[in-house]
Order: C-alpha cells, then sequence, then structure tokens
C-alpha cells in the first residue's frame, strides 16, 4: 500500500513538472499586475501569450506582429496613444512589461466593444473592423455572437487560445489572481 502510494505521488509529481514546463507561469507578476489594473482574466491571458509567442519575448510573425502578445506596430502604436506613452518607440514592443501592459490593455479595450470572449479574440486576431464586418454578416454573426468564424486561422486561433486558457485554469487551480 505504502509502495502505491509512493508510486501515486510520484506520478503526479513529475506530471505538474512536465505540465509545468509544458504551460509555463512566466512573467507572473506583470501578468497579475495588468490583469488586475485591466480587468483582463489573467488565464486568458497565459492561453493567449502561449498561442501568440510560447512566452519568447523576441517572436516576430510573418504578418510583423512582435513580442509575447504578438502586437503589431500599427496596434502598438494605438495602444501608446491610447495610454499617453510619449516616448513610445516600436522596439519597446519587445520588453516584456511594455508589451504584457499593451496586450492586456488591448484585450480590455476590445472587451468594450466585443463583450463575447471568443468574438474578442476573434478580434484580436483578425482585427476589430473585420470581425464588426462577420457580426453584420446574418450568415456567421449576429449581435455579440460569432455563429462560426469564416477564416480557418482565426477560427482555429481562438480554439487554441481558449483550450490553453482551459489548460492554465485546470493546472493552476490552486492560485488566487
Amino acid at each position: 500500500m505504502f509502495l502505491l502510494l509512493l508510486l501515486a505521488g510520484f506520478l503526479f509529481f513529475s506530471g505538474n513538472v512536465l505540465y509545468g514546463r509544458l504551460f509555463p507561469l512566466e512573467h507572473e507578476d506583470l501578468i497579475e499586475k495588468y490583469a488586475e489594473e485591466y480587468g483582463v482574466d489573467p488565464y486568458l491571458v497565459y492561453g493567449l501569450i502561449h498561442t501568440e509567442s510560447r512566452f519568447q519575448t523576441t517572436a516576430i510573425s510573418p504578418a510583423g506582429a512582435m513580442g509575447l502578445m504578438q502586437i503589431t506596430p500599427e496596434t502598438g502604436d494605438f495602444i501608446a496613444k491610447r495610454l499617453q506613452m510619449e516616448d513610445y518607440e516600436e522596439s519597446m514592443l519587445y520588453v516584456p512589461e511594455v508589451n504584457i501592459r499593451m496586450g492586456i490593455y488591448y484585450l480590455s479595450y476590445l472587451e468594450e466593444s466585443f463583450p463575447v470572449k471568443e468574438t474578442r479574440l476573434a478580434a484580436y486576431n483578425a482585427g476589430p473592423n473585420r470581425v464588426k464586418g462577420w457580426l453584420n454578416d446574418s450568415t456567421v454573426g449576429s449581435g455579440d455572437l460569432l455563429h462560426s468564424i469564416p477564416f480557418e486561422e482565426t477560427r482555429n486561433y481562438v480554439e487554441r487560445v481558449t483550450f490553453r486558457e482551459s489548460i492554465y485554469r485546470i493546472l493552476y487551480f490552486y492560485k488566487d489572481f
């Protein structure tokens, strides 16, 4: 019986270590700070960062999105103006504190127009104007809800982020965000 309990404990611990490496809580202090400041679920932020960059601060997409939360230079300029960041430069998108602050702020900003999480994530990925067009197209959306996402890339993106958010929520259920 003792050996069985010892084996179960070992498997549980090694599983948590493995999943902790696959789904890390990097930049925890920054994510908690800005998630609280802007009223965004930290688990959603972890799922989004994991999907966007796998926590690689110097990540850059083929579309030119930069940093942890993959913010495009144009969106970075927009956010910097809204946050009144007078010393903002595009290269700052690689700085974790700046990128996380801007990305979480942008999620909060998008929530004003897109209160449904999946629709907000679609807007984060495909752009708010495109998603507004989808919502006005009765074949794919109505009101605040997208019944289907016309772009396969965006549809897969929303599924990946929400799936990873769920994994973070399960693995770190004990966190008091």
